[in-house]
């Protein structure tokens, strides 16, 4: 590969991770509908505040979001439902900062600052299908296109020693791990702790597995563990043939006693699958779109998946929580690591090598996370680490460093509302002089900060 193609590709990759962190990171948080459907409180199910899990929390989602409080059942032959659905609505808002170039305003002024009142609205539905089987949509109604975003359905009987059974999903922004995931290490960006600065914190969001995904896992779960067998293909609303990708998780949860919750795991990702044009994290996307550009993406032209992918990647992680002083704690950490499968073909729909790691070395990344409630159920304080490879070449360096760390603080209103302010700066090989030349008036700055309105209701 020439210099010239490499620094090309060097520049998109570094806006595009940072654009589609800031831009299109999923969002998650706790799910009203199923407190009303349980009759539990949200602490019952989430440590500290949403939308990070407590054991319990996992069990009820381990049971396929079966489990009825208090609520009147629509009961008869081979039909057990609540006698309403459950739903709510889910808001942010944002505020943003970076040092990086910025963008002219209409008073002809260069600004590095954003407002977003509503960055993102979604409504939420989920519960009881019958017995045995559950039920989770999400329904995206800004930004537009206004659509399903997000939708599982699992089946699962209790059969003694374990509970097992299937589950069927699709998802534009969550990858191949929504079918089930219960730790809070970023395995899946649905109960990490902090949902802005994700990669800074975990190692699986810093190779950006949450990706269009469409499959179905068979899973097994119980007090000791967890584990899921799945297969998948990269796309969620087009025909791209079928699940030709491979998912396997396997997590350990025992008993510590002394008030500790300790969890690890591994996952593995492989195969080989293709996508007929998807955009990260917009619903409806599907249909041979494909955009070969050295230019950044932009509204026009968007970051699209299109072509056929290896989808290859491991990780292993971890999680403690607990409580010191009095002061609730939880601490993860994460290692994972992606090949490279070469470049990319550059055809109308080819070969676009590994789905998480377009570039010529291994990518991969350690992270560390830690949360501490100096204020139990009301605020707490977070810190975050990275020490990355981006698998990405740049000037005399074959594989350039890609650093982090963050600092934030989430003060909650009330369980369903909460404001969260976080700070992230980013340093290493990507971030130097010559990476800032090869973005020119792209760059998109190497400090973040995140001030942020959740509401869900």
């Amino acid at each position: 590969m020439s210099l010239t193609r490499q620094k090309t590709l060097l520049a998109l990759h570094i806006f595009c991770a940072i654009l589609f962190g800031a831009l299109w990171a999923p969002r998650a948080m706790a799910i009203p509908a199923f407190a009303r459907q349980t009759g539990v409180p949200c602490s019952g199910c989430h440590y500290q505040h949403f939308p990070v899990l407590t054991a319990f929390g996992r069990a009820f989602k381990e049971g396929g979001f079966t489990m009825i409080g208090s609520e009147e059942k629509l009961e008869a032959e081979k039909l057990s439902l609540p006698v309403v659905l459950n739903g709510n609505i889910e808001v942010y808002s944002q505020w943003q900062k970076t040092n990086g170039s910025g963008t002219t305003t209409t008073n002809g002024k260069t600004t590095n600052t954003e407002w977003q009142i509503p960055q993102s609205a979604s409504v939420f539905f989920g519960g009881r299908v019958g017995e045995h089987i559950g039920f989770e949509a999400e329904v995206s109604v800004y930004p537009p296109p206004a659509g399903l975003l997000n939708y599982k359905m699992p089946m699962v009987w209790d059969l003694g020693p374990v509970k097992a059974g299937v589950v069927i999903f699709g998802t534009a922004v969550y990858g191949p791990s929504f079918g089930l995931e219960v730790l809070n290490t970023g395995a899946n960006a649905v109960h990490l702790f902090n949902q802005f600065d994700m990669p800074v914190i975990s190692a699986q969001q810093y190779l950006n597995t949450g990706v269009p995904a469409m499959g179905a896992d068979l899973i097994a779960s119980n007090d000791m563990g967890f584990a899921v067998l799945g297969k998948w293909l990269p796309d969620q609303t087009s025909n791209s043939g079928g699940p030709n990708s491979n998912y396997l998780r396997l997590a350990w949860t025992p008993s510590l006693g002394h008030g500790l919750d300790f969890g690890m795991g591994i996952q593995y990702w492989g195969g080989r699958s293709s996508s007929t044009g998807n955009v990260p994290g917009t619903v409806g996307s599907g249909g041979n779109l494909f955009i070969q550009s050295p230019l950044p993406p932009t509204a026009a032209t968007p970051m699209v998946m299109s072509g056929i992918f290896d989808t290859k990647a491991l990780a292993a992680d971890a999680q403690l929580m607990g409580a010191v002083g009095g002061l609730p704690y939880l601490i993860i950490t994460s290692y994972a690591r992606a090949p490279s499968s070469g470049a990319p073909s550059g055809l109308l729909g080819g070969f676009q090598g590994n789905l998480f790691n377009s570039g010529t070395a291994s990518r991969r990344s350690f992270n560390v996370g830690a949360e501490l409630g100096v204020i139990p159920e009301k605020v707490t304080l977070q810190l975050g680490l990275r020490r990355a490879k981006s698998g990405f070449a740049l000037g005399g360096t074959s594989n350039a460093s890609d650093n982090a760390w963050l600092v934030g603080a989430t003060y909650a209103i009330y369980w369903n509302a909460r404001l969260d302010l976080t700070y992230a700066q980013s340093s290493g090989d990507l971030y130097n002089g010559l990476s800032k030349q090869l973005q020119g008036t792209a760059w998109a700055g190497d400090h973040l900060t995140n001030l942020n309105l959740i509401a869900d209701f």
